[in-house]
């Protein structure tokens, strides 16, 4: 039974046995990543040029099927057919499409994440700063319902295109508007999904109107059900959702695929919300797909969204009359 490493270097080894012959000149080499909130992960990169854009190969699927008993060879061909499936893709054949920003702005994604929680991650890519996230940005090269490839704009991408971070955010934001926002109602959304009972209108719809079927949650995505938690970066999108809820509101950061609203009333209790969103991030949620356990809060008057406990912190301190809140203490990433 060979070790993890041992395992991935006899991949790396042994892989060009089962792919084509145009492949048999890449180059190969094994990395280890730090993926979203600071995970570690081993990939293979197989690459022609220095400009290929074919997806790494995440390794440590393929280790696990190997500890499970699955036969050595027949996990090296398993990765392998990974790798040629990539190359019947259309746009991932085409490496220099990522260098033409006229090309990939329109495919831009914003990837939301915890700030404090990935420190590491963050490294590498360019990114901005809202609080206690950071958008980190990347380009789909191809998606389907399936699948979803991308790539991250890093320092090189933003200096060859020739743009300013602010550009990049802008257009981020305007791609992020054709992937069809939708804010619906919670408990109808899951009975449709779970029992195909009712239908979720879509709340920013104009003339949309909401009647809530019990408590009011609502549920913040788009139409593709991917990286949706972006969309508390648009202004108008919360001033909407606070017209259909009539109040100020809570967002559970349930996941970075969708966020939950749900409206202050009368007994709301900032510290008894994240420790649910905190318990459920553990118990259901895939750690990959985790966006934070730090909810947020948004006045409708102020037109401001902001983290729940530093804003009850503040509002306790000023009705004690003992001034502004301490800090916390935490270091703050800079800006990129």
């Amino acid at each position: 039974m060979k070790n993890r490493n041992e395992f991935f270097e006899y991949v790396k080894e042994n892989i060009k046995d089962y792919l084509p012959p145009s492949l048999r000149e890449a180059q190969l080499s094994i990395h280890e990543w730090v993926r979203e909130n600071d995970r570690k992960q081993h990939v293979l990169a197989i690459r022609l040029s220095e400009h290929d854009t074919f997806p790494n190969i995440h390794l440590d699927g393929f280790y696990q099927c190997y500890l499970g008993g699955k036969e050595l060879d027949a996990c090296v061909g398993d990765v392998a057919d990974v790798y040629i499936a990539y190359g019947d893709m259309e746009d991932v054949k085409e490496p220099g499409i990522i260098w033409d920003y006229e090309k990939v702005k329109e495919r831009l994604l914003i990837r939301l994440c915890d700030l404090q929680w990935n420190q590491g991650y963050l490294k590498d890519k360019v990114y901005t700063v809202h609080g206690d996230f950071a958008a980190a940005y990347y380009i789909a090269i191809y998606e389907d319902r399936e699948k979803l490839l991308k790539v991250p704009v890093t320092e090189l991408l933003i200096s060859t295109w020739g743009i300013s971070m602010d550009q990049l955010h802008k257009d981020a934001l305007l791609a992020d508007r054709s992937s069809l926002p939708a804010l619906t109602d919670l408990n109808v959304l899951l009975c449709s999904e779970m029992f195909g009972i009712g239908k979720a209108e879509n709340l920013l719809a104009e003339g949309a109107v909401y009647h809530s079927t019990g408590i009011p949650m609502l549920c913040l995505t788009n139409s593709r059900k991917q990286f949706g938690a972006s969309l508390i970066l648009h202004d108008d999108i919360l001033r909407r959702a606070g017209e259909v809820l009539g109040s100020n509101y809570f967002v559970l950061p349930s996941s970075i695929h969708e966020t939950i609203l749900v409206p202050d009333i009368d007994g709301s209790d900032a510290q008894g919300l994240c420790v649910m969103v905190k318990e459920i991030n553990e118990g259901k949620v895939e750690a990959c797909e985790q966006l934070s356990d730090k909810v947020q809060y948004y006045d409708r008057e102020a037109d401001v969204l902001e983290n729940a406990l530093d804003r009850e912190r503040r509002l306790s301190s000023l009705e004690a009359g003992s001034g502004p809140a301490e800090e916390d203490g935490q270091d703050e990433i800079p800006n990129v």
